[in-house]
């Protein structure tokens, strides 16, 4: 039997969310776990967060699978609230930084090497600033394009999977036999 549009975007949809789910639950809880070891707090308040959002991506899942449009919905939370602590994240980042105390981390052995390499210190201090705005604003592009583009997908797909799963909970009554 062929599949109809919408049972196919309902397969599409618990596919990706398979996949996105674990990967961010699996990800971000070894992310945790690293940042737990290294006493950083913000890492491990951050990747906690992350990790339940995976955790609510899976629990919107298993929502579909039960029949429950409202899984959907899960799905779009799960992605919208990464996509915050992200950003969030970042601008935290980006209001303090401090290149002095950045210049003050290099060790004299790093100094060292630097100078059997050539860069003067003059040269990586221009570099500095660009390269951590840079950085944190590529984090939260990308975040914008795969957290808000996979909400978007899963909203646009609310109809055809809300379809999916009202055409699977169809219960056809059973035939009465005829007199």
């Amino acid at each position: 039997m062929a599949l109809t549009p919408a049972e196919k975007s309902l397969r599409r949809v618990l596919l990706i969310s398979a996949i996105d789910g674990w990967s961010i639950a699996i990800f971000a809880g070894l992310c945790t776990l690293g940042s737990l070891l290294f006493g950083e707090w913000i890492g491990v308040s951050i990747g906690a967060v992350i990790t339940a959002a995976g955790i609510i991506e899976l629990r919107g899942r298993t929502r579909l699978l039960n029949g429950d449009p409202t899984g959907l919905s899960w799905l779009v939370r799960a992605q919208i609230l990464i996509l915050a602590i992200v950003w969030l994240y970042s601008f935290r980042n980006l209001l303090a930084y401090d290149e002095a105390a950045m210049m003050a981390s290099i060790t004299p052995e790093m100094h060292d090497l630097m100078s059997q390499a050539g860069v003067a210190m003059s040269d990586l201090q221009a570099l500095m600033k660009p390269v951590y705005y840079g950085l944190y604003l590529i984090v939260m592009g990308v975040t914008l394009l795969f957290q808000g583009g996979l909400a978007l997908y899963y909203f646009s797909r609310r109809d055809k999977v809300t379809q999916a799963l009202s055409a699977r909970n169809a219960v056809v009554p059973p035939t009465l036999p005829s007199v």
